[in-house]
């Protein structure tokens, strides 16, 4: 498999010093999943950029498209595609994401999370009605898709294996908790099915339980995690 990654950043960028695709406006809209899943893309945005320099004195040995995967299962994981609430969700996303794109300028910090939406439309993860959200989109996953299909095969065993890694990476500021805790659990549920052969939730319902955070300050916890993420 190849060892490199999805340009969808400029190299040499590493931390929060530049823009990110964090909302204010979706964090008080949304709550906390929305904090916790843009988080989590901003942060898999900053170990591309990570893996990219150790690739160059080493081999992080992470796969193309570790992040939008990693993204792609996270958000299928945090979010229950048959809510209509969890589709709006998406679908303010995405458009927001949309609206910060400058030809002219390097994506946000998070951006690839548009190829994780997009692949997983194409993987029928998705309703259709989000497939009019990518009309005219210049952005060409078809590549991605194919070198996606081999991680596919066993999404569990391979998220937890790009998840250990990225555990392991140091880069600064430090991943955000909501992160470190997304990566653990795809972890602890990889060696939960190892340990045992018994019937268990389903793993999306199994990740999705355990980050069902209360949305008792989702205005509070938008403003700190976009305070970070400048």
């Amino acid at each position: 498999m190849k060892k490199r990654s999805l340009k969808t950043l400029d190299e040499g960028s590493i931390g929060l010093g530049r823009a990110t695709i964090m909302d204010a406006a979706l964090a008080a809209r949304h709550g906390v999943r929305y904090v916790h899943l843009a988080a989590f893309a901003i942060d898999l945005d900053r170990l591309v950029e990570a893996a990219d320099e150790l690739d160059e004195g080493g081999d992080a040995g992470l796969p193309f498209g570790f992040e939008v995967f990693m993204m792609e299962v996270g958000l299928l994981s945090l979010l229950d595609v048959e809510e209509e609430d969890d589709l709006s969700l998406l679908e303010d996303v995405a458009v927001s994401i949309f609206e910060t794109l400058d030809p002219e300028e390097e994506p946000p910090l998070g951006a690839s999370l548009l190829f994780a939406i997009h692949d997983a439309l194409v993987r029928g993860e998705l309703p259709d009605r989000l497939s009019s959200l990518f009309i005219g989109w210049e952005g060409d996953s078809s590549e991605l898709t194919k070198e996606l299909e081999p991680l596919f095969i066993d999404p569990d065993l391979e998220a937890a294996a790009i998840a250990r890694v990225c555990l392991e990476m140091e880069i600064h500021p430090p991943l955000a908790p909501p992160t470190r805790e997304i990566l653990a659990a795809m972890v602890d549920l990889e060696q939960a099915e190892l340990g045992d052969g018994a019937e268990d939730p389903s793993p999306r319902d199994a990740e999705r339980d355990r980050f069902d955070v209360p949305e008792e300050d989702p205005e509070g916890a938008g403003e700190e995690e976009e305070a970070r993420s400048r």
